[in-house]
């Protein structure tokens, strides 16, 4: 049977072969890194167009709650999910046909990669936000071996701390994105 779909739409993993020559596709990745602690930064109070989560973003965080673990899968809550549903919106697309919305800076991805973690999350389009054109956050995650998932949804249903992610892609032979369906674990008090 042949199944065929556009792959980079809604919530999705992009794996390295996506933007490194020679990385793993998604049939490919260890599916060990996709049973995660979960790491929430919620920058939702800096909302904007222009956020790009920084390496203080994520020392703060490690403030509160101590060094993000190896393995970690971490979530960059800008609280752009609450334009999802409105594409114009989401997509932010100025007069000059460039879409802004936040990200990730080159320097938090680089901590990131230092950290070990599995992969990252954004609930934009891309981690790489206004970076668009030269994709530094796409380059430093993937080129380390490691995922993204973009376009994750209701964020404000999960812990900053203490939680896990299952996400779970299919299969995809030779495939460098996928769509997929991630699920928060909270422990119930």
């Amino acid at each position: 049977m042949k199944y065929t779909m556009h792959a980079g739409i809604g919530t999705h993993i992009d794996a390295p072969v996506h933007h490194i020559s020679g990385g793993k596709t998604v049939s490919e990745l260890e599916i060990e890194k996709f049973f995660c602690p979960c790491v929430l930064i919620n920058v939702t109070h800096k909302r904007s167009e222009n956020l790009a989560i920084s390496v203080e973003d994520l020392l703060d965080y490690e403030t509160k709650y101590g060094k993000i673990k190896e393995g970690s899968f971490v979530i960059g809550y800008t609280g752009w999910q609450e334009f999802f549903h409105d594409s114009k919106a989401y997509r932010n697309e100025g007069d000059d046909k460039v879409m802004r919305y936040p990200g990730f800076s080159k320097e938090a991805a680089e901590f990131l990669v230092e950290r070990q973690v599995a992969g990252i999350g954004i609930d934009t389009l891309s981690p790489d936000g206004c970076n668009i054109g030269c994709y530094p956050v796409h380059k430093a995650i993937l080129g380390a071996g490691m995922y993204i998932i973009e376009n994750l949804a209701h964020l404000d249903k999960m812990v900053e701390s203490g939680g896990f992610v299952v996400a779970l892609p299919p299969k995809i032979q030779d495939g460098s994105e996928a769509a997929l369906r991630v699920v928060g674990i909270i422990k119930k008090n």
